[in-house]
């Protein structure tokens, strides 16, 4: 019996040390969200809101703006998870998992998510060149 009760102790803070780190919280004073951060694509501004696009082809509006956002993925992830999150231009922030085609000439940046699914956004030539430099200096 006292096993059993150390292999659960054992099993729920492994569950929870796997979990920290790995998702973000966007909370107002009427709900939460709590979404892995492999679940998220991009997130694009939307005035005084931020729309998260998810892989499940989920789109959440949430009430903070994209620099708000930008804040709380700095501040509630470990270096290393949040460096796969870029603001790109003023209107959005993509996980850099997803990148999957960049073409400056049509500022064009294509996220593949593991379905398969694409998802062409645009962002200016500066903004794109930038990630492309950011990208290859990785593999250098």
């Amino acid at each position: 019996m006292y096993w059993m009760m150390y292999v659960s102790l054992f099993l729920c803070t492994f569950v929870h040390e796997m979990n920290i780190g790995t998702h973000i919280i966007i909370s107002t004073a009427t709900d939460m969200l709590r979404v892995s951060t492999r679940q998220i694509l991009y997130i694009q501004s939307d005035g005084n809101y931020s729309t998260l696009f998810q892989t499940s082809g989920e789109m959440r509006l949430v009430s903070y703006q994209l620099g708000q956002v930008e804040k709380m993925i700095a501040n509630q992830l470990p270096q290393e998870a949040a460096n796969d999150f870029v603001r790109i231009g003023r209107s959005l922030i993509i996980n850099l998992r997803y990148v999957y085609y960049i073409n400056l000439p049509k500022q064009q940046l294509v996220l593949c998510d593991n379905q398969q699914a694409k998802y062409t956004l645009t962002a200016s030539r500066d903004a794109l060149l930038s990630l492309k430099e950011l990208i290859e200096k990785d593999i250098k």
